[in-house]
């Protein structure tokens, strides 16, 4: 990373000098409050900073009870998914103190931060953009509440609200402040999520000219290349900028997994094996969930267009999603991981319903999860299992649903892809009719793609 994450880091004077007074007393805490942020951001590690990890270690110890630094702290970790209030009960100590204490001696700022974060980790994911938003009002500098706001629309499914955070606040920055050229990324795939390709490119484009390593604004750029069917354009921008993009680990893997898409899509299945295994498998190890659902997808997909993938991919995937079968965070994450134990004939698969049917949260996520999450891994493992009638009756009427699992329209598509084929494999004469209807919707969503025209052409 540029020298430019561990450059002129802000203390307590210089966060109230922007507006963003903090109850924060060690310049020190402060200084690596800030250098989290801008790692985050920039999904790269400082080397100068000795990475992101060891920086939250410090910023930790620092000053173990600053609002704000664990409002960042507690944010990440929610926001990634990988532990859940409902199983780790020292995380849902952490979230609970962080409450009470920003009660006693936090600002209006902290606190609003300090609910948005308990909110989300709760599953109400929707009242936890709204404190954001409430944040950004007053505040439309605070890089924090743009980022989990964003993130937060991300895992609703909510394209519109990721785009209107962002427009919000863009025009009301100082371009000379750290992390300025980031905030195009965000705006590019809130451009690309709402379907308008050509003001995601200009706004990706831009980002890159900040700097080049924002992997953010390659990942939007890539999103507007799978959705517009341009994937030999896709695979020579990833490509071309691979050692860019690919030092920025936390995102390295999804875009590895966007330019394996491109393959899929132009019946290039070697290649894509490839970088499964190269790259998406191996990265996967990481345990963090977005990497294991990359996996999960880009394994499914495969095997759906009649590659042999193996039994030993899927099974090096179950070891991994071992700690987190019962956190119940996100049925998007619910629904991948049914990929994997469905293909593994693995008892897991029946535990994974069983854990959804008992899991007790009425918050946002815990109704979306007790209900469409249910049917969405009951009929991919109807899938899995050629039971294909009885998965399209479970997917095809709740299929403008699926969108509240969250994810994006490129990683949801795989759901689509599902509902065709098992429409179209159905020995029920009515699904493989109705199976022509969600082929048309998904022409509208993908004007041209080779992958839905080779599935057209085996059964139609």
């Amino acid at each position: 990373m540029g020298s430019w994450c561990a450059e002129n880091l802000r203390d307590v004077k210089a966060w109230k000098d922007e507006g963003l007074e903090t109850t924060t007393i060690s310049n020190e805490s402060a200084k690596l409050y800030d250098a989290v942020l801008r790692q985050l951001v920039s999904w790269i590690d400082c080397d100068q900073l000795g990475g992101l990890v060891k920086t939250m270690e410090q910023l930790q110890s620092s000053e173990p009870e600053s609002i704000i630094a664990r409002c960042l702290i507690l944010g990440i970790e929610s926001l990634g998914s990988n532990v859940s209030v409902f199983k780790d009960n020292i995380f849902k100590e952490n979230i609970e103190k962080l409450l009470v204490d920003a009660e006693k001696y936090g600002n209006e700022r902290e606190r609003k931060h300090s609910e948005a974060v308990k909110l989300f980790a709760f599953g109400d994911m929707n009242k936890a953009c709204q404190k954001w938003e409430e944040i950004l009002e007053k505040h439309p500098n605070d890089l924090m509440a743009i980022k989990f706001a964003h993130d937060g629309y991300f895992f609703q499914g909510d394209p519109k609200g990721k785009l209107d955070s962002i427009n919000r606040v863009i025009n009301k920055w100082d371009p000379s402040k750290p992390c300025y050229g980031h905030l195009f990324g965000m705006q590019a795939f809130g451009f690309e999520e709402n379907k308008d390709y050509e003001n995601g490119k200009k706004s990706g484009y831009k980002g890159l000219e900040y700097n080049k390593q924002d992997a953010w604004s390659t990942h939007a750029l890539a999103h507007c290349h799978e959705m517009l069917g341009e994937y030999n354009e896709g695979i020579k921008f990833m490509e071309s900028t691979v050692s860019d993009w690919e030092p920025c680990w936390m995102i390295a893997c999804h875009n590895f997994w966007h330019n394996a898409l491109f393959y899929v899509e132009k019946a290039d299945y070697e290649t894509a094996l490839s970088i499964y295994d190269d790259e998406i498998g191996k990265r996967s190890r990481s345990g963090a969930m977005l990497d294991v659902v990359d996996a999960a997808s880009m394994l499914q997909r495969l095997q759906m267009e009649g590659v042999d993938v193996g039994k030993e991919r899927w099974e090096g995937l179950v070891d991994v999603l071992e700690p987190h079968i019962d956190n119940h965070t996100l049925a998007f994450n619910d629904a991948h991981m049914a990929m994997v134990y469905s293909n593994c004939n693995d008892s897991k698969s029946k535990a994974l319903r069983d854990g959804i049917d008992r899991f007790a949260s009425d918050s946002q996520q815990g109704k979306i999860i007790k209900v469409l999450g249910n049917i969405i891994c009951e009929a991919i493992d109807s899938y899995n299992g050629d039971r294909f009638n009885e998965c399209f009756d479970k997917l095809f009427p709740i299929r403008h649903e699926i969108y509240k699992i969250g994810g994006s329209n490129a990683q949801r598509d795989v759901f689509n892809q599902i509902i065709i084929r098992s429409g179209l494999k159905s020995t029920s004469p009515q699904h493989n009719q109705l199976a022509k209807v969600a082929i048309e919707e998904r022409k509208k969503l993908k004007v041209h793609s080779p992958l839905l025209d080779r599935i057209c052409s085996q059964f139609i």
